[in-house]
């Protein structure tokens, strides 16, 4: 999962190339993307999914959240089946969540939401819990409307990932735990975890990737700074 932040790092230095350069070098066959532009005039007019999918020489999908201009993108180098998404009850900025099923090979199916759930600010408790109300119901309503049951053999092989706002041990992140899916960074020190960089600021772990029935051969940080946040990787194995 990768946060481009509309193709810029933390400076505002235009870095579409480094990103793409970032995911190459993971190895990744499929990638989560958020906060990516199309055709925005601050981002020059650029599709920026359709540039890095061509980039790439992946296949991509991408549902947009505001005004048609931002929103989720999906990179795949596996055979895209399936894609929709829906707007979630925001407060802010229009987030959503993007379903995509990929088809590792003719007999399986793995089936992804990427989501970008709004952000958290330090404007005192009052406004901060009317913002943690607000994640938690945007949440509820990917698990009412697409996963409508906890995680468990029936579902199948899934992957709930994107950036979440907030930090692992949060409600809403053992929700997630509480639902069945697991966490393959959990244990891993800030370090080795940290997807929220900026200078000057405590490193924090905001993107995810909660896995169900998908057990994690390891997992880790991209050490790029073509965003400010970065790249979270995830080898997974097909039972």
């Amino acid at each position: 999962t990768y946060n481009i932040h509309g193709g810029y790092d933390e400076f505002y230095n235009r870095n579409l190339e480094s990103v793409a350069r970032t995911i190459q070098q993971s190895g990744a066959n499929v990638v989560l993307l958020q906060q990516v532009d199309a055709g925005r005039i601050t981002s020059f007019g650029v599709d920026q999914s359709l540039w890095l999918a061509r980039r790439l020489g992946m296949d991509r999908r991408f549902y947009p959240t505001n005004e048609g201009l931002q929103g989720l993108a999906v990179l795949s180098n596996m055979e895209i089946a399936f894609d929709d998404g829906m707007l979630l009850s925001s407060m802010g900025s229009q987030t959503g969540v993007q379903r995509v099923q990929v088809l590792p090979n003719p007999n399986t199916v793995i089936t992804l939401y990427n989501t970008w759930l709004s952000p958290l600010y330090d404007l005192g408790a009052e406004a901060l819990a009317d913002q943690q109300q607000d994640q938690q119901r945007q949440l509820n309503e990917l698990f009412g409307t697409y996963v409508q049951q906890a995680c468990n053999i029936n579902l199948g092989y899934a992957v709930i990932g994107g950036t979440f706002h907030n930090v692992p041990d949060s409600p809403l992140a053992q929700g997630l735990r509480n639902a069945g899916f697991t966490d393959p960074f959990a244990g891993l020190p800030l370090e080795l975890s940290a997807t929220f960089v900026r200078a000057g600021q405590p490193r924090a772990r905001f993107d995810y990737l909660w896995m169900c029935n998908l057990p994690s051969l390891g997992a880790g940080v991209m050490d790029s700074a073509a965003s400010d946040h970065r790249l979270a990787v995830s080898l997974v194995v097909l039972n």
